[in-house]
């Protein structure tokens, strides 16, 4: 039996193929979804550290500032 000048063999030994094909493709693209996510969540929390590093060394040179002042 033939559908679309396609072997019906052919189709259904390829069929199994296509399904898994298509299986590891979704599975990886939800693997990226979730790597994404934590990446995205890593990199919050590094500008955040970032944030208040640059604010700690502000305030250091400004009691620096101010302690060379008082000499």
């Amino acid at each position: 039996m033939e559908l679309g000048g396609l072997p019906l063999e052919i189709i259904i030994s390829n069929g199994i193929f296509a399904i898994l094909f298509v299986w590891l493709m979704i599975d990886s693209r939800n693997e990226a979804k979730i790597r994404e996510t934590r990446l995205n969540e890593q990199i919050d929390k590094q500008n955040e550290t970032q944030k208040r590093i640059i604010l700690s060394l502000e305030r250091l040179d400004q009691q620096v500032t101010n302690f060379k002042k008082g000499e």
